[in-house]
């Protein structure tokens, strides 16, 4: 293995590890919302999570921000992108 195969495979590796919390948070928030977030989408990129949907209400907004913190692994930073109408 070289220098450069290491360095593709960690970049993959953490690629997935990402994808793989994005969908556990997402997960998350609809089990604690119960369908509340229409088209829910997670994105995981660097050290900021990303909410994407649509909800009828800034409470449903605000507990599924809540919910995506929850989880101990969650990324610092959280943008909320989830439109409310």
């Amino acid at each position: 293995m070289t220098m450069h195969d290491t360095q593709t495979g960690s970049i993959l590796d953490r690629a997935e590890n990402r994808a793989g919390l994005a969908e556990r948070i997402e997960c998350h928030i609809e089990s604690r919302l119960c369908g509340r977030i229409h088209n829910l989408h997670v994105v995981c990129s660097g050290e900021r999570l990303f909410l994407q949907g649509r909800s009828r209400t800034y409470h449903a907004k605000q507990l599924a921000q809540e919910a995506a913190l929850d989880l101990p692994d969650s990324p610092s930073q959280l943008v909320n992108h989830i439109v409310v109408s």
